[in-house]
């Protein structure tokens, strides 16, 4: 009976725990079941703990546990299938309306100019979720200028990524300029491995073989459709195409670093959102990073054009600041609700819509190769979330 009572009580905390990640929106009667479910699992507990198979232990738990979602409406299911869609979809677009404007427009606006946009409209986002949200945070009740002051005070953890999504941004732009969208969407997937070493790393994360191996047939399916979707060499001899080449390698170097960035950054924001020694909501992170991207592109944009810092700015550049303005928020809504390496797999599905898009209307290549490779994809993204068959 003591033995049963530890187990019982550690089980009800878990799934407090658990509850606590819930909106607070979420209908009453939803919660309401929740817990009470949570109090029949008690009992079950009590009486399987005498002597039940562990399997079916573990049967009757994973059946408990997906009730209890289901009782909450569906909620976080729904949530996180709404977000990594949308994060699917921002992918894309980003990817193909960059290059679409360097690429093939040759636009010449400020690259500091867009990213200073895009930061501002996501504050002014932040702002309002801040005030009307009853997401839990550590910030002190009051005033909407009272909130936003005390996390500019207490925004110097996120100086960190403001300068690596700046490096980041201004990577992808270069690179967008020298490679196509496909190319580029499928290289940018490359940061499955530098999500997972760095959650290894800082994060103290392990991951069961059979998720390396999903990994491995994720990039496999990525260097096949790279393979395939890369520019064709020209002539030998070719002056143009001794610089085609060079622009190439120069937007595949920019490509690299910024996976190697957006793996370091990604597990690094998603250790912030998670502390346990301080609560904010996705909304106040996003507020503190705003503020300090303001901070940094301001003066660049300044540097680059002193008297017209929106010199170039056509419809296009204004497009590229709203969707990359979208992919702030949903990365950060993805960390907050699935691990760092769910959301960067399920962005893989960006390269189908990326490739299928980029052949449709920026003449790049669609060929049987890269249907195959798609196909590798996808079914890589089903394995690595793929649990295994129970235990015997």
């Amino acid at each position: 009976l003591t033995t049963g009572g530890r187990v019982s009580r550690s089980r009800a905390a878990a799934t407090k725990a658990r509850a606590s990640l819930l909106p607070r929106s979420w209908p009453q009667h939803a919660m309401k079941a929740s817990y009470t479910n949570v109090e029949t699992e008690e009992k079950e507990e009590l009486v399987r703990s005498e002597g039940e198979p562990d399997d079916r232990r573990e049967t009757s738990t994973s059946s408990t546990c997906w009730s209890q979602l289901c009782c909450a409406g569906g909620g976080l299911l729904g949530i996180r299938a709404c977000i990594l869609g949308s994060v699917v979809v921002q992918n894309t677009a980003y990817a193909l309306v960059r290059r679409y404007s360097r690429g093939a427009l040759r636009e010449t606006y400020s690259t500091s100019s867009v990213l200073l946009v895009m930061e501002v409209a996501k504050m002014a986002l932040s702002a309002f979720q801040i005030v009307t949200s009853d997401a839990p945070s550590d910030v002190p009740s009051g005033s909407a200028l009272s909130k936003y002051a005390y996390l500019i005070t207490h925004s110097l953890t996120m100086l960190v990524p403001a300068v690596v999504y700046l490096a980041m941004n201004i990577l992808g732009f270069v690179s967008l300029k020298y490679i196509d969208a496909a190319t580029f969407a499928i290289l940018a997937q490359m940061k499955v491995f530098t999500t997972a070493i760095f959650s290894v790393v800082l994060l103290q994360r392990k991951l069961h073989l059979r998720k390396w191996r999903a990994l491995l047939t994720l990039t496999l399916g990525v260097v096949l459709i790279s393979h395939e979707a890369m520019p064709k060499s020209a002539a030998a001899g070719d002056s143009r195409a001794k610089l085609a080449f060079a622009e190439f390698l120069l937007g595949i170097a920019a490509s690299v670093g910024d996976v190697v960035l957006s793996g370091f950054v990604s597990i690094y924001f998603e250790k912030v959102l998670k502390s346990k020694t301080e609560t904010y909501s996705v909304w106040d992170r996003n507020f503190q990073l705003a503020f300090w991207s303001i901070l940094i592109y301001t003066p660049i944009m300044i540097h680059d054009n002193p008297r017209q810092p929106f010199a170039g700015w056509t419809p296009m550049a204004a497009v590229c600041a709203a969707v990359g303005g979208t992919g702030g928020v949903l990365v950060a809504l993805s960390i907050k609700y699935a691990d760092s390496i769910m959301k960067t797999i399920a962005t893989t599905g960006a390269i189908v819509f990326t490739t299928i898009l980029n052949a449709a209307f920026l003449d790049g290549p669609f060929t049987l190769p890269i249907v195959a490779g798609a196909v590798v994809v996808m079914v890589s993204v089903c394995n690595y979330n793929d649990r295994g068959d129970p235990e015997s």
